[in-house]
């Protein structure tokens, strides 16, 4: 008997597993906090297309049981269980094991420093002058018998190298041009691991090759609510895809550079954000607000971890010692995530912010800080001084010196006669700028095609896109004065840069949009950079004419028009660089932009509309009468977003993104708080995104989307079928892949994104915590040619279904039951299972 679902089935597919979490079969539980995430039987093939379909599975018996319904036979029963020997994701996986020498380099070096030598590991620069000009360093030390003991260089983004920041290595005359890259809530839009891999090793490689021996990224903060002002920085609103991809940029940036990856934690309201309070019970603070970290730790062996500004249940981030010493430094085996790293202050993220304290203060707090974990204070001496440090817990001293020498020999920058990096950088800094390397430049233009996302395109019988008879074509869109409250306008802005704030145009129809000037800004050279009219015109040909303008009466001549819309670096972005604070209070775009498409519109041509924004925003030419019109969320697409975005409408490329973000409507979005009054804290759930939507669905209520998580169109259409679970039982500590045969049904190849969500099964009793309707708990890109069928492998981790019970001395517990794996095009398309089949999963 063959035990498969029908490949004739359309859309999702499920199947159920019973898991029995009581010790049995010579086996035994997972205990507290018992990690095994290295202990499995399988090699993933997500984010990897080359390797699409491949059996992987080391131990599923003789065969592969297949879910199924309609039979009355029982299946065979195979068990899945872990094999220590294989990883589970090695290509996108690496986790920290401390080598030999590098602890030998690192106990001898401790064994020569004196009190003063320790405490100079855990310190920025002097700020007595409050020199701005110097903040992103900290510094070198003489060890008597070992030398010079190299400071860090930071550096931001994750976008691409920030080279304005001050700096002691960088010349105050160049022009500080590095490769930039879509920002990373559109590089979510690839659910590409092997993609976002390459972008942490390009950013790696232009970090180092600019003197820099550390990086401030990756940034995965969780998009609880789109009116933060920072969305454009991070991964998305789900734990897990957050944790996948900020995972594989760190192995591929740290192929380079220490990585840090920020901001620890619960930091999503930016307007105050020194003094925000996030209030949250346990449970939401390790599941939702601490998974995605946990992940980055002990899956991407993260070299470093940024505090944040923000308290937590009243706790100031950089003083909690719940957070970094009881969660972030414990043992695995005691429910921490064992960090090995060392953990750093946001700049200015102490008490107190940019105020210099007094004695007693700068003391009491240095004591707290040091006891809670905080193994760095930046950029200035404002608490962490030789002098302060020196009154601290010795012991505690000594483990943070231990913690930053330890990655410092790690990444073999730590003597001032290493080079910056653990391997050389391919790119060159000239005059104060990263040469321009060309296959760095094609990386970004590629992150662009894979990413964009094709929200709606005409109807089905009547598609706008690709553009393939239109010969005349503009591309129109406003011109937006802005002015910066802080950092310096981009280097496009006639009005000059670095010195001045604005105002600057920016101009939709032809500049590129590289996103907000705050922490994360990157300078791209403007002689290289495509905006969207020079990269449709070159996309176009010959055999179309392509023209620009800023108005709707710039297209009346035009057989089909492209429109750009979007937020400006004075819209959205930092609290120093944006006014007022950087967030957003609505998801209209700025005022005037609707009506300019409304006015398009009306001249009932074929018409793209073309989204420039670091999330969501309101859409409501989708009800103009004007049916023809096609809408694509490009976010901010970098340097060659323009050569990409022209690819993507004629056809030369497919769009394959898909939405890291449940899109709301505005009243619906209206019933969720952003933030709560700053003498009261924000209280910040266990649901919101597509996890609250579903609870809300489920409890009879309505909810109003305009495309559910995870949605995004193609010129391929998809069927999916055959789901083969490959294991009729599996012990906690198992991984093993769930596979779904995905056909092309279309005549265009495409890329295909499957994503696997897991229903738990009901709260056990007693339970207090909370329970989501269903997860994200695997995801997969696979390429099909037309009318062909790829076998998509979906690794499933049997310790990602762990709940936290209890308060902050609670257990990870596994509840027993049955669990629903679902496997579909989105989150809503998932709920839509037609074939049910049931599989029992058992403990050792």
């Amino acid at each position: 008997m063959n035990w498969s679902l029908p490949t004739t089935c359309s859309s999702a597919i499920a199947s159920v597993l019973i898991l029995a979490v009581s010790a049995g079969c010579g086996g035994r539980s997972i205990q507290n906090g018992e990690t095994s995430h290295n202990a499995n039987p399988t090699t993933s093939t997500a984010g990897n297309t080359s390797n699409a379909g491949s059996d992987t599975l080391g131990n599923a018996g003789s065969g592969n049981a297949r879910a199924g319904s309609g039979s009355s036979e029982a299946p065979p029963q195979f068990a899945c269980s872990a094999v220590a020997s294989q990883a589970f994701d090695p290509a996108y996986m690496q986790a920290y094991v401390e080598s030999p020498d590098v602890s030998q380099a690192v106990a001898a070096t401790l064994l020569q420093m004196g009190p003063t030598e320790k405490a100079s590991q855990m310190l920025g620069v002097d700020g007595s002058t409050m020199d701005y000009t110097d903040i992103s360093r900290s510094p070198d030390v003489s060890v008597p018998g070992v030398g010079t003991i190299r400071g860090y260089n930071y550096r931001d983004s994750d976008r691409g190298v920030n080279l304005d920041a001050g700096q002691r290595n960088r010349p105050s005359d160049g022009n500080n041009f590095s490769t930039v890259f879509p920002t990373t809530s559109v590089r979510a839009a690839s659910w590409d691991l092997a993609l976002e891999k390459r972008v942490g090793e390009a950013i790696g490689d232009e970090t180092a090759a600019s003197s820099n021996n550390l990086l401030l990224a990756p940034c995965m903060n969780i998009i609880r609510h789109p009116y933060w002002g920072r969305t454009q920085e991070t991964y998305g609103e789900d734990s897990y895809h957050i944790g996948r991809m900020a995972t594989a940029f760190t192995v591929g940036l740290q192929e380079y550079v220490t990585g840090c990856a920020k901001h620890f934690a619960a930091n999503n309201v930016e307007k105050n954000r020194s003094s925000q309070n996030a209030i949250m019970n346990e449970q939401t603070l390790r599941e939702i607000y601490g998974r995605h970290f946990e992940m980055v730790v002990q899956d991407g062996g993260v070299g470093c971890i940024m505090a944040s500004y923000n308290k937590i249940n009243g706790v100031k981030n950089t003083q909690n010692k719940h957070l970094l010493r009881d969660i972030l430094k414990a043992p695995i085996e005691q429910g921490g995530f064992g960090f090995q790293g060392f953990v750093i202050s946001d700049w200015w993220a102490m008490p107190g912010d940019q105020n210099w304290p007094d004695y007693d203060a700068a003391q009491a707090e240095a004591n707290e800080a040091v006891r809670a974990g905080l193994d760095v204070e930046v950029p200035w001496t404002l608490h962490y001084s030789t002098d302060t440090l020196a009154r601290a817990d010795q012991s505690l001293v000594e483990d943070a010196a231990k913690r930053v020498l330890t990655q410092k020999y790690r990444f073999n920058s730590a003597r001032e006669t290493d080079g910056w990096s653990l391997t050389p950088p391919k790119s060159k800094l000239t005059a104060g700028s990263i040469a321009a390397s060309t296959d760095h430049e094609a990386l970004a233009e590629e992150v662009e095609l894979k990413s964009a996302v094709l929200l709606a395109n005409g109807t089905p019988s009547t598609p706008v896109l690709p553009l393939t008879n239109a010969t005349n074509i503009a591309v129109v869109g406003p011109d937006e004065d802005f002015t910066l409250v802080s950092a310096s306008v981009p280097k496009s802005c006639p009005q000059g840069w670095n010195v001045q704030r604005g105002p600057c145009t920016f101009h939709y129809a032809t500049d590129p949009a590289l996103g907000d000037r705050g922490s994360s800004r990157v300078n791209g050279d403007p002689a290289r950079a495509v905006g969207p009219f020079a990269g449709i015109q070159a996309a176009a040909g010959s055999s179309r004419q392509v023209t620009s303008g800023n108005s709707a009466a710039a297209a009346a001549s035009a057989d089909a028009v492209v429109l750009v819309v979007g937020y400006t670096p004075g819209d959205e972005g930092e609290e120093f660089a944006v006014g007022p604070g950087g967030d957003r209070s609505t998801l209209d775009l700025p005022q005037g932009q609707n009506a300019f498409v409304a006015s398009v519109l009306d001249l009932m041509k074929p018409t793209v509309i073309i989204v420039e924004s670091g999330s969501i925003v309101n859409l409501p030419w989708l009800a103009h009468a004007n049916k023809n019109q096609a809408t694509i969320w490009a976010g901010y697409s970098g340097l060659r977003g323009g050569a990409a975005l022209g690819k993507l409408i004629f056809g030369a490329a497919n769009f394959s993104g898909k939405m890291p973000l449940a899109w709301p409507t505005q009243s619906e979005l209206d019933k969720a708080q952003f933030k709560g009054r700053d003498e009261e804290g924000t209280q910040m759930g266990y649901f919101f995104g597509y996890r609250e939507y579903d609870r809300r669905k489920a409890a009879g209520q309505a909810v109003e989307l305009v495309f559910p998580f995870g949605y995004g169109s193609s010129y391929s259409t998809f069927e999916y079928g055959n789901l083969i679970l490959p294991c009729q039982t599996v012990t906690k500590s198992a991984i093993f892949n769930v596979s779904v045969d995905i056909e092309n049904t279309s005549a265009v190849d495409g890329d295909e994104i499957a994503m696997l969500f897991v229903k738990p099964p009901p709260k056990p009793a007693g339970s207090t915590g909370d329970r989501p309707l269903k997860e994200l708990k695997s995801f997969a890109r696979v390429s099909v040619k037309a009318g062909q069928t790829t076998t998509a492998q979906l690794p499933l981790r049997i310790r990602d279904l762990r709940r936290w019970e209890g308060d902050a001395s609670g257990k990870w517990v596994i509840d027993p039951g049955a669990y629903t794996i679902l496997v579909g095009k989105n989150a809503a398309d998932a709920e839509t299972s037609i074939t049910q089949g049931a599989l029992t999963v058992q403990n050792d």
